[in-house]
């Protein structure tokens, strides 16, 4: 019975420890896994970067690809802000027309009212010329985008770029095309149904709304600025959700740099090209160290 007692005594401590060994490599295997998310994180934030260093500083010449989407888009935004400040009154006056008479209230409410809901219908004719040409630009760049991409490649692995051919250009254009209203209308499904809520449902629905709007965004532009070289290698929408899925660190960084600079007015529209080049970048770095096939295997 003695002998029983002392071998439960002794057992205690070594539980103990045991159990203590055990809390202390769960820590470590916690903050192991910590430092590498971090790690992760901030690599793929700064792939952003390192695109717009590759393009603006280190291959000027690629601005003979870049520029021309930010011409056509800054062209149409001078036209519809010139056509929006020329037509408003016109279009206003379809529904209501600036009161006349000579009537007291007339003076002293209803044109101080309709000057208020003028200025209200200018600027949410600005609001929408705006979101119609944020919308449109994307496709305005999407064969330019897919272009630069496919030269950052071939200048990053040290190949010589192919003669420019328009037949080659617009052999290309309908499937980027094609492939960019996809995209479009994904985000869109997804986010339009999030925005009726945020407007129904005080509070909560606004919370839900900034929380998921903002990781299904970061997430969107993660797959969308990775797409150009991973359809050139034949990659379909399930391999480029396994690549997020596998290294969702690093790709959630990149998402996260390009939506914090797409959104800047105008700085926005000049870093598109190195988002792509960022995004091109990554893929190829992932590639050469083997990830990228034990991604898609996976």
């Amino acid at each position: 019975m003695a002998e029983a007692i002392e071998t439960k005594q002794e057992a205690k401590p070594n539980i103990v420890a045991r159990t203590g060994r055990g809390l202390v490599n769960v820590g470590k295997d916690a903050g192991r896994l910590g430092v590498t998310t971090v790690r992760g994180y901030w690599s793929g934030f700064a792939y952003a970067f390192k695109g717009a260093k590759f393009v603006y500083l280190k291959n000027p010449a690629l601005i003979r690809i870049w520029m021309w989407p930010i011409l056509i888009t800054l062209t149409c935004f001078v036209l519809v802000t010139f056509g929006i400040f020329y037509w408003h009154d016109d279009l206003l006056a379809l529904a209501w027309a600036r009161p006349t008479g000579e009537a007291w209230y007339v003076s002293w409410l209803l044109v101080p009212l309709w000057w208020l809901v003028r200025v209200l219908f200018l600027l949410l004719l600005l609001f929408l010329g705006i979101v119609v040409i944020y919308m449109l630009s994307s496709l305005f760049a999407a064969p330019f985008n897919d272009l630069l991409s496919e030269e950052v490649e071939l200048l990053y692995k040290g190949k010589e770029s192919p003669k420019f051919s328009w037949n080659r250009f617009l052999g290309g254009l309908a499937l980027t095309l094609r492939l960019e209203l996809g995209k479009q209308a994904v985000f869109w499904i997804v986010m339009g149904p999030t925005f009726i809520i945020s407007l129904l449902i005080p509070v909560v629905g606004q919370i839900i709304y900034v929380v998921f709007g903002y990781l299904f965004t970061i997430v969107f532009f993660a797959v969308d600025y990775t797409d150009w070289p991973l359809a050139r290698r034949g990659r379909g929408v399930r391999a480029r959700l396994r690549l997020v899925r596998k290294y969702k660190a690093r790709m959630l960084g990149l998402g996260t740099a390009v939506w914090l600079l797409l959104f800047i007015p105008v700085v926005g529209l000049f870093f598109m090209p190195a988002a792509v080049a960022g995004g091109t970048l990554l893929v190829l770095d992932m590639e050469d160290n083997g990830e990228l096939d034990d991604a898609l295997k996976s």
